[in-house]
């Protein structure tokens, strides 16, 4: 990867009160990811204040402990390497979505997820996590990545959520079921958890479990989906607006700010490019610049 875009303008700080968005996904975004932090650090003024990418999250194509998503594919060490010093050297946390449900003890050897982890075991870095096996796994071979409790685990019940807001992980992203809600609010410690803040599907889905099985049965038998498919993850950005969980610009750097919440999840792995680019431009960049600021990333990035 490269530094897109170069120029000298004063660069925002960073700090306690700093919004942290995560972006979706670390490989196949990587371009548009970096891009869009060169012109956050360097041309501030087109953006909400106070906003940093803390993280590009997803995983390296072919990776079995991978979970949300089936990615196949491979990539070579190098490219990995340059990938994960391109972010840390931006600040940007390389986060790993490493939560397959059905990763059991005999997964644990394999070898490209380990180096996956290796490379990126610097202090740096954070593993999202399901399985209890991978868990505990890379908690004692891996002590310098940061570990994040996963939304997959489907957790709507408030006992639970406090529960797991009490053990040692990073962060906890909650289920989006509960987005916009008194029970959410009441919720503590707030800097510790994380919204999705434009989740595609549907709220309350009944299927999502085992959806998520599903997508872990085939991320380890690098096969096909074999799911029924789901017309609420083919809609677009603009129409999931219309889902009660869907958290505005507005709640955000209102009623979520003052309430102490500083970690927002932006959905979008496995989507096209406009639902990308209008999700990550709505919750960066101020209002009047967001044209701008398309026009740009799709004529340097997708050269359209």
């Amino acid at each position: 990867m490269l530094c897109f875009f170069a120029v000298t303008c004063n660069m925002k700080k960073n700090g306690d009160e700093m919004l942290n968005f995560y972006l979706p996904d670390l490989f196949n975004n990587a371009p548009l990811i970096c891009f869009l932090d060169d012109l956050v650090k360097h041309i501030p003024d087109w953006f909400y204040e106070d906003v940093r990418i803390g993280a590009a999250y997803g995983s390296f194509p072919g990776a079995i402990w991978n979970g949300g998503r089936v990615v196949l594919g491979s990539i070579k060490k190098k490219e990995m390497e340059s990938m994960i010093k391109e972010y840390n050297d931006r600040d940007i946390a390389v986060r790993y979505t490493f939560t397959n449900p059905l990763i059991e003890e005999k997964h644990l050897g394999d070898t490209y997820c380990n180096l996956c982890l290796e490379r990126a075991n610097n202090g740096k870095n954070e593993v999202i996590v399901n399985s209890p096996v991978l868990e505990a796994y890379i908690r004692d071979k891996y002590p310098g990545m940061k570990l994040i409790s996963s939304t997959t685990k489907c957790m709507e019940d408030l006992d639970t959520i406090r529960e797991e807001l009490k053990k040692d992980y990073y962060l906890v992203v909650t289920d989006s079921s509960l987005n916009n809600t008194d029970e959410l609010f009441s919720l503590e410690p707030k800097e510790k958890i994380e919204v999705i803040v434009n989740h595609y599907c549907q709220d309350h889905c009944p299927r999502r479990r085992a959806h998520y099985n599903a997508i872990g049965k085939a991320q380890l038998e690098f096969a096909d989906l074999d799911f029924p498919e789901c017309k609420y993850t083919a809609r677009s950005f603009y129409q999931i607006m219309d889902n009660h969980s869907f958290i505005t610009t507005d709640m955000i750097f209102g009623k979520y700010r003052e309430a102490g919440f500083r970690h927002f999840k932006v959905d979008g792995r496995a989507h096209g490019v406009r639902n990308v680019v209008d999700s990550f431009l709505y919750y960066l960049a101020k209002p009047e610049h967001r044209d701008k600021v398309r026009l740009i990333i799709y004529k340097e990035i997708y050269k359209l």
